[in-house]
């Protein structure tokens, strides 16, 4: 099989390595696209290219893995036989993604901080894959952590696991000025915009990181967008967790 690639995602050349190095047990061509594949649903992520163009190319058995593919592109490809691998659709990915995520994040943050981390106080919006990772981390570090979230078992989650300082947390499902203030870093992980324009003047001096795609901080609060972490800052690993993907979902070992 040969494996091709479009855009400029750095994680898709070592998957291309592990790939060929592992012997796909199929015929015809692999085509791999950024993760995501198309922010805009029209354009490869990254490049002027058109992903229908780019899809154009493959025929009946050849096999497309992407992340997030536009449901007309599903469809066309369907219709002729390419084999489809989305790995948006593949938790073991998510869970891999959202760890490299939180371990990239976090080294950003200890190389750039001037404070060690007992001595931050973080808060985190949103307590899915990525936020979890993030809070478990920086706890054990000793960083005071705030997690606001509307999921009720998160207090429970933390006495099981034994991490102090439950009494940070915010449960809260609509924010107040308030419940940011003290804070040295806020990571937003959630894909909606649950910081309350209230809070910019709380916020100001405060390092404010963006994770999640998408337009999420209200005007007048300075951020810092995280694009693609894995990506960026490991992207070797990052490659063998979308090959160890796609190998499960064609139903292979290696």
């Amino acid at each position: 099989m040969t494996v091709s690639i479009h855009g400029k995602d750095p994680r898709l050349r070592y998957c291309k390595d592990y790939l060929l190095r592992s012997a796909v047990g199929r015929g015809g061509k692999l085509l791999l696209l950024p993760i995501p594949s198309s922010r805009d649903g029209e354009h490869v992520t990254g490049t002027d290219e058109r992903i229908d163009e780019v899809c154009a190319q493959l025929l009946g058995g050849d096999i497309i893995v992407g992340y997030g593919l536009p449901r007309a592109i599903r469809t066309s490809l369907a219709s002729k036989g390419v084999f489809i691998i989305d790995v948006e659709h593949d938790e073991e990915y998510l869970m891999a993604n959202a760890n490299l995520t939180a371990i990239g994040t976090l080294g950003r943050i200890l190389t750039e901080e001037s404070a060690a981390p007992c001595e931050l106080s973080v808060g985190i919006i949103g307590y899915g894959r990525i936020g979890q990772r993030l809070l478990y981390s920086l706890a054990f570090l000793g960083a005071r952590v705030k997690v606001f979230t509307s999921k009720k078992e998160l207090a429970t989650d933390l006495c099981m696991l034994g991490i102090s300082g439950a009494d940070s947390l915010s449960l809260e499902k609509t924010p107040t000025a308030e419940s940011f203030s003290g804070l040295d870093i806020l990571i937003n992980t959630a894909p909606a915009r649950l910081i309350p324009a209230c809070a910019a003047e709380a916020l100001t001096g405060v390092r404010v990181i963006e994770l999640a795609g998408g337009d999420n901080i209200p005007a007048g609060i300075t951020y810092e967008r995280f694009a693609s972490v894995p990506a960026e800052m490991y992207p070797k690993s990052a490659g063998k967790a979308l090959s160890d993907s796609i190998f499960r979902m064609l139903g292979q070992t290696h």
